[in-house]
C-alpha cells in the first residue's frame, strides 16, 4: 500500500482517459471522518444506456473494502440488458456489499459499518450515473 511499480528511474508522463460512449455517465461518492481524509469507504459507478434506456454496460468498483480497488462484477451483470429502476439499484448494491467485498473493521468503522455503507453509496452513485447517462451529462 502507498507505493508504486515505477522505478527509481522511471517517470509517469501522460495518462490517456478514453471518451465515454454517449448515454454513459459516472459517480463517485466517498464517506470520510473528516474532509480530505481517507475515505471508510467510496464507490464509483459507470453506467452506459442502450436503447429505451436498458443497461448496456455497467461497472462498479469499491474502494477501502479491500486491499486495492474491488470490482463487483456479480451486482453488474444484475443490471447488464436490464430497465434500470431505484429497486434493481438498491438489490445490484446489496449484491455487491453482501457478496463482493470484504471490508476489514479497524478504530474507525467495523466491517458491518462498512458494508453498510457500501450499499448506500453504491445505490447512490448508480442512480447519479443513471441520471447523467439519461440527460447526456458524461
Amino acid at each position: 500500500m502507498f507505493t508504486t511499480v515505477l522505478e527509481p528511474d522511471e517517470a509517469l508522463v501522460e495518462v490517456q482517459i478514453p471518451k465515454l460512449p454517449p448515454s454513459t455517465g459516472y459517480s463517485l461518492k466517498e464517506i470520510a471522518r473528516r474532509a480530505h481524509d481517507f475515505a471508510l469507504v467510496g464507490v464509483a459507478a459507470v453506467l452506459t444506456l442502450g436503447k429505451q434506456a436498458q443497461c448496456e454496460n455497467a461497472r462498479l468498483v469499491f474502494m477501502s473494502v479491500g486491499d486495492g480497488p474491488v470490482e463487483a462484477p456479480l451486482a453488474c451483470e444484475m443490471l447488464v440488458g436490464e430497465s434500470l429502476t431505484d429497486e434493481l439499484f438498491e438489490s445490484a448494491a446489496e449484491k455487491a456489499a453482501s457478496a463482493e467485498i470484504d471490508p476489514g473493521g479497524d478504530i474507525h468503522a467495523t466491517a458491518d459499518f462498512r458494508r453498510h455503507l457500501a450499499s448506500v453509496l453504491a445505490r447512490r452513485a448508480l442512480q447519479e450515473a443513471f441520471v447523467r447517462a439519461q440527460n447526456g451529462v458524461a
